[in-house]
């Protein structure tokens, strides 16, 4: 059976303009979709994913028809990641199927004619260009830390989103460079940091209705700092380790996800 697995992220850890080019960097989480190839062409309501195997199979020259099913834990247009993870997990099902290598230019092209793509493509913490792929730097290994969410009601629609707002990303080349010490050095204290103000830089291009609300719940619980979707509908707060939390915002769910040190594919 060809079965493959892969996390979604929360939010993003840091997006702007550095250097004039629009980034994210994110982390997946503990939060998966399932994909399972299957040998007939049914259809499905992920038009996304459709396209992306069609495109790739054209492009290998294969004729056979295939379909897929997916089964995904993520929260969609939320600020999860969640095309971005169908996406590779069915990369990866169609390599196995066809007993293809991996290929990450081919992934980064691939994904990005279909949508903006988040950078949890990467098997390491990565700066990337999420609109062209034209760049991407690694800056270190992803590592574990706790984030409480707070995932809104409605969701925001990526490709909509990013073609319809009218303002630009703020410039973060100072804090680019905070980042790429603190995940080499895995501090979390400066990674939250960043994080944080991230969220509140971008406050012209998508504003956040509970904002002071989670900021608040941070302070009260010593929270490092917080964390969101920068074409979402979730922030969460950044913890060094899980604990009690009994503060809830009206209209929105709480719940745990945890980073993930390494991304793996299998079952």
């Amino acid at each position: 059976m060809y079965e493959c697995k892969y996390p979604g992220s929360v939010g993003e850890i840091l997006q702007g303009k550095v250097n004039g080019i629009d980034i994210l960097v994110s982390f997946p989480i503990n939060i998966y979709t399932k994909v399972k190839i299957i040998k007939e062409n049914k259809e499905n309501n992920y038009y996304k994913s459709r396209k992306f195997l069609e495109n790739l199979l054209n492009k290998w020259g294969i004729e056979e028809k295939l379909g897929f099913e997916i089964h995904s834990n993520i929260p969609k247009e939320k600020g999860f990641a969640s095309s971005t993870a169908d996406l590779c997990a069915l990369y990866h099902c169609i390599l196995n199927y066809f007993g293809r290598k991996y290929n990450i230019e081919e992934l980064i092209e691939e994904t990005i004619k279909i949508e903006p793509t988040d950078s949890i493509i990467f098997k390491r913490a990565t700066a990337f260009d999420y609109k062209n792929g034209l760049f991407f730097e690694e800056i270190g290994d992803y590592f574990e830390f706790d984030v409480l969410v707070f995932e809104g009601r409605e969701g925001v629609d990526t490709i909509k989103f990013n073609n319809e707002v009218k303002n630009d990303l703020s410039k973060v080349d100072d804090l680019y460079q905070i980042l790429k010490e603190a995940v080499t050095k895995r501090d979390l204290k400066y990674l939250a940091e960043v994080s944080t103000s991230s969220i509140i830089r971008n406050q012209q291009r998508l504003r956040y209705n509970i904002l002071d609300d989670v900021l608040n719940i941070m302070k009260k619980t010593d929270g490092l700092g917080i964390i969101g979707a920068h074409s979402g509908n979730m922030l969460g707060i950044i913890y060094d380790k899980k604990r009690e939390v009994e503060f809830e915002i009206a209209g929105y769910k709480k719940y745990w996800v945890k980073t993930l040190e390494k991304i793996t594919e299998g079952d």
